[in-house]
C-alpha cells in the first residue's frame, strides 16, 4: 500500500513538471531525445523497432518514427486489448486512429509476430524515470506486463529531465529498463 500510494505522489507532481513545459521546449527537448536515440548502436542496428504515439505532454515521437523509416526499420505501435498491449506494424502515422484513453493507437492490424521480439528495442513512454532504472507510468501496468513476457527486449525509456528522479519506488511486477534518455541525459543499465 505505502509503496502505491509513494507512486500515486510521485507520479501526480512529476506530471505537472512535464506539464509545466511551454510547446516550444516540448519540441525543442523531443528533437534532442530523438537525435540521441539514434545515437546509441543498439538503437542503429535493430531491425525492428517498439514505439508509441505521444499523448498529451509526453516526449514526441514523430521525428523518432521518421528517422526510423529512412533507415527501414520496421516499426510497431501498441494498442490495448483488455488489459494488455498488442504491437502492430506500421508503415505510415495515417495508419493510427484515437483509441484507448484518447491515445493514438493503430487500426490497420498487421499483427507482430515471429523473431521481431527477441532482437527489437522499445521504446518506452514515462510519467516519471528513475536513475535506478525503474518508471512510473499512468499507473495500468500496460508496459510492464508486456515487456515482462520479452526480457530480451532493449527497454530504452525516453523522458524529459524535469521528469529525472534519484529512484522510482518499485515492486516485484515493475521491469527495470536497459537505458534512460533525456535530452540532457543517457543512462544505461546492466540487464537483470
Amino acid at each position: 500500500m505505502a509503496i502505491a500510494m509513494n507512486k500515486q505522489m510521485l507520479r501526480k507532481e512529476y506530471l505537472k513538471r512535464r506539464d509545466h513545459q511551454t510547446e516550444t521546449e516540448r519540441k525543442e527537448r523531443s528533437a534532442a531525445i530523438a537525435k540521441a536515440v539514434f545515437s546509441i548502436e543498439l538503437v542503429v542496428q535493430a531491425e525492428d523497432l517498439l514505439l508509441y504515439a505521444d499523448f498529451g505532454s509526453e516526449v514526441q515521437t514523430e521525428q523518432i518514427f521518421n528517422t526510423a523509416r529512412r533507415m527501414r526499420k520496421r516499426i510497431y505501435y501498441p494498442k490495448v486489448e483488455g488489459n494488455e498491449l498488442s504491437f502492430y506494424r506500421v508503415e505510415d502515422l495515417s495508419e493510427l486512429r484515437v483509441g484507448f484513453k484518447g491515445i493514438q493507437e493503430p487500426f490497420m492490424l498487421r499483427h507482430t509476430g515471429g523473431d521481431w521480439i527477441y532482437a527489437a528495442v522499445a521504446i518506452v513512454p514515462a510519467t516519471v524515470l528513475g536513475r535506478d532504472g525503474y518508471r512510473l507510468g499512468y499507473g495500468r501496468g500496460f508496459y510492464d506486463r508486456f515487456l515482462s513476457r520479452y526480457p530480451s527486449i532493449f527497454k530504452l525509456g525516453i523522458g524529459y529531465q524535469v521528469q529525472l528522479a534519484e529512484k522510482v519506488p518499485h515492486d516485484s511486477r515493475d521491469v527495470r529498463l536497459n537505458g534512460i534518455i533525456t535530452e540532457e541525459e543517457q543512462l544505461f543499465f546492466q540487464k537483470n
